[in-house]
């Protein structure tokens, strides 16, 4: 499965790395690409093992707007 959310206060790719490092933190999570232009995340996970709830938490952890 893959999704986009829209990340909200990435300027930098040392932002993108945070939040790519949030988001594989996360069970199921098998692919992150964040984009600090486009100010989103594309992720792919695996149905049913991610919590995309959880995801969001772990990149608002870090200082980022989700949605």
């Amino acid at each position: 499965m893959k999704t986009v959310l829209s990340v909200k206060g990435m300027k930098c790719g040392g932002c993108e790395t945070t939040v790519r490092e949030a988001v594989k933190s996360c069970a199921g999570v098998t692919d992150v690409k964040p984009s600090f232009k486009e100010n989103t995340v594309e992720i792919e996970y695996e149905e049913g093992k991610a919590d995309l709830e959880a995801i969001g938490k772990a990149i608002s952890s870090k200082g980022f707007q989700v949605g």
